[in-house]
């Protein structure tokens, strides 16, 4: 009898252990996930301060160069560079990198006066003030299919969409215009990085053109297809430039990319998104 119950004994205690291990496992794992650090991430949609014309609908923005735009540049990043980032990554195309390395290294020995641009106005003077040798390129254009589309809403009576698509635009352009022509560049850009209005610039793609063409050519989704492609591409550029020691990212693009990239770093779990609205007060 007692011989019996002690081979029961020992039975239970071989099962036992590899339920113990998988435990152990399980429990480990987790742990080792949840004290993972994180990369802090603040995506910081501009409108292009030069006006680039590459866009259909352009804001048509003020001088600035002059002394209270510049000084409200100071403003800006000087707030944003408490952040303590250790990147700054701009809308400029990856493979310009090697230029825009030699530009800012001329622009850290005081021997090159910046452009109009955001991406330097910003980008370049925020990163002087956080004492990094490098600005981050990471844009990559792909050409959207916008002719065909335009030919596939004549062919199926749905021109009505394209005008639509140009009085909500139209209208996203005046209001910002007229922010910027009565708010500083800090209380503009708090205005449309709001939840609200990123979602207003990418509903232009979702509501109007996705659907032309659809059940037939689909050339309003491959349009919009063309814009998610060239937003994942440059997506991929961040995630692959961002290394463990990164505490803290800035990111400086048109606000027109920031929804689908804000969407993309939400669902990848290295990433905590920083919401504009609590570093600019």
């Amino acid at each position: 009898m007692s011989i019996g119950h002690n081979e029961n004994k020992n039975m239970t205690f071989i099962k036992t252990i590899p339920v113990f291990l998988i435990t152990l496992f399980v429990v480990t794992s987790t742990f080792g996930q949840e004290s993972k650090q994180k990369t802090k991430i603040l995506l910081l949609g501009t409108v292009h301060f030069e006006t680039p014309h590459t866009d259909h609908f352009e804001l048509k923005v003020d001088d600035f160069f002059n002394v209270k735009r510049q000084n409200e540049l100071e403003d800006l990043t000087n707030v944003l560079s408490q952040t303590k980032a250790t990147k700054v990554m701009i809308e400029r195309p990856i493979e310009n990198q090697r230029s825009c390395d030699s530009l800012y290294f001329l622009y850290l020995k005081n021997q090159y006066k910046l452009t109009v641009s955001e991406r330097e106005q910003i980008g370049f003077r925020l990163a002087k003030k956080l004492k990094l040798n490098h600005v981050n390129c990471i844009d990559k254009f792909y050409g959207m299919r916008d002719s065909l589309m335009a030919v596939t809403a004549q062919q199926n009576n749905q021109l009505y969409l394209l005008k639509d698509l140009g009085t909500t635009a139209n209208a996203l352009i005046s209001d910002y215009d007229n922010q910027l022509k009565n708010g500083t560049i800090t209380q503009v850009l708090k205005y449309i990085n709001k939840p609200e209005e990123l979602k207003r610039n990418l509903s232009i793609y979702l509501k109007f053109m996705a659907k032309i063409g659809a059940g037939k050519n689909f050339a309003g989704a491959e349009t919009v297809s063309d814009w998610y492609l060239r937003n994942l591409a440059i997506y991929s550029n961040i995630i692959n430039q961002v290394e463990h020691s990164d505490k803290y990212v800035i990111l400086i693009f048109g606000q027109g990319h920031i929804p689908i990239l804000k969407h993309l770093l939400q669902n990848n779990d290295d990433f905590e998104i920083i919401e504009l609205n609590s570093v600019l007060k």
